[in-house]
C-alpha cells in the first residue's frame, strides 16, 4: 500500500506539524490568534481529517500578520474527526487542552507536559486504544469525562495537585442488560494524590479496579468526601463545562450501595474487593464494608 507524506508549511513556524497520510487528500492543522493577540490556539484540522495519522504540534507559529508567538492552547474539538490519528507530540508551550480535543482518536499513548494546567471535559474521551496516562503535577483542573470510555486504559496516575475529581472522569465502557452490567474496560489501577478532598461517586464507574494508590495516610483517605456533581454550560465560554456540587444525604448515598458495589467508593465499580494503598497501611473494601490495616 502506498503512503503519501504531506507537509504543512507556514512562514516562520518554529516547529511545524509532521504528518503521515494514507488514502486520498491531505489534512492541515490550523492555528488562530487569541483574542488578546498574545498567543495562538490550535483550532482544528482542515481537509481530509481521516488522513491525519501523526502530528507534532507547533510550539510557535506566525500567521503572517501577528508575528511569531507561542502556541499555548489546543482548542475544543481540535482533532475531532481525525479518527486515524495514532500519535501526537504536545510541546511544553501548551497550558490548556480544550473540550473533546482528542476525543475518538486512536492515540495509544500520550505524554502530557508539565506546562499543562487545564484538561477540559471529554478531552481524551473514547480514545479506545489509549493504554495508560500520567497526569502531571502542574495540572490544576481535570474536567468531567476527560478520560471516559477509554476501553484499553490499564492504569492512571494522577499526580495533578487537584482537590476534586468530577463525574465520570475515568468512566469505563459498559453495557446494560435487564439483569446485570457488563464492561469491556480493563482499568484496574489508579493513583490518586494526597491533595484530593472530594471525588464524584461515579468518577471511576464501570471499571474492574482492584487497587487504588493514595499519597496520604489511611486517616486522610477516610476524610475524602464522596459526592455528586452536575455539569452545566459555562457562562463565560459555552464550549466549556462547569461543575456544580450537589449535596447528598446519607440515605441517598446508601441507596447507591449494595453488596455488589463498594461502600464509600464510586458506585458501579466491577471488582468485588478494592484495596486502597496508603502511606501507613491499607483500606480494603469488600461486600460494602471497609477494613483498615495499619502497618
Amino acid at each position: 500500500m502506498k503512503k503519501i507524506l504531506g507537509f504543512v508549511c507556514a512562514a516562520t513556524v518554529a516547529l511545524c506539524c509532521a504528518f503521515s497520510f494514507a488514502g486520498c487528500g491531505s489534512a492541515q492543522v490550523e492555528y488562530k490568534i487569541s483574542e488578546d493577540g498574545t498567543y495562538y490556539i490550535l483550532s482544528g484540522v482542515s481537509g481530509n481529517q481521516m488522513a491525519l495519522k501523526e502530528c507534532v504540534i507547533a510550539s510557535e507559529y506566525d500567521d503572517g500578520e501577528h508575528g511569531s508567538l507561542p502556541v499555548t492552547r489546543i482548542g475544543s474539538d481540535a482533532f475531532v474527526g481525525c479518527t486515524s490519528l495514532t500519535s501526537v507530540n504536545i510541546p511544553s508551550s501548551i497550558t490548556h487542552i480544550g473540550a473533546r480535543a482528542f476525543a475518538y482518536t486512536k492515540i495509544s499513548s500520550i505524554e502530557i507536559p508539565d506546562s499543562v494546567t487545564y484538561i477540559a471535559d471529554s478531552a481524551f474521551g473514547a480514545c479506545k486504544v489509549l493504554k495508560s496516562v500520567v497526569i502531571p503535577s502542574s495540572v490544576t483542573y481535570i474536567g468531567p469525562f476527560a478520560f471516559a470510555y477509554c476501553s484499553s486504559l490499564e492504569s492512571v496516575t494522577v499526580n495533578a495537585q487537584v482537590s476534586e475529581i468530577y463525574t465520570s472522569t475515568f468512566r469505563g465502557k459498559y453495557t446494560f442488560t435487564e439483569s446485570d452490567v457488563y464492561s469491556d474496560a480493563v482499568l484496574s489501577s489508579v493513583t490518586l494524590p494526597v491533595t484530593l478532598e472530594k471525588i464524584d461517586i461515579a468518577a471511576l464507574s464501570y471499571n474492574p479496579i482492584t487497587d487504588i494508590y493514595y499519597g496520604g495516610t489511611a486517616a486522610q483517605w477516610k476524610e475524602v468526601k464522596f459526592c455528586y456533581y452536575q455539569s452545566q454550560a459555562s457562562e463565560d465560554n459555552p464550549d466549556e463545562q462547569e461543575v456544580v456540587e450537589v449535596d447528598l444525604t446519607d440515605d441517598e448515598i446508601a441507596s447507591y450501595m449494595n453488596q455488589s458495589y463498594n461502600a464509600r467508593l464510586s458506585f458501579y465499580l466491577l471488582s468485588s474487593v478494592v484495596t486502597v494503598h496508603c502511606s501507613d497501611g491499607t483500606v480494603v473494601y469488600s461486600e460494602g464494608k471497609a477494613t483498615t490495616h495499619l502497618s
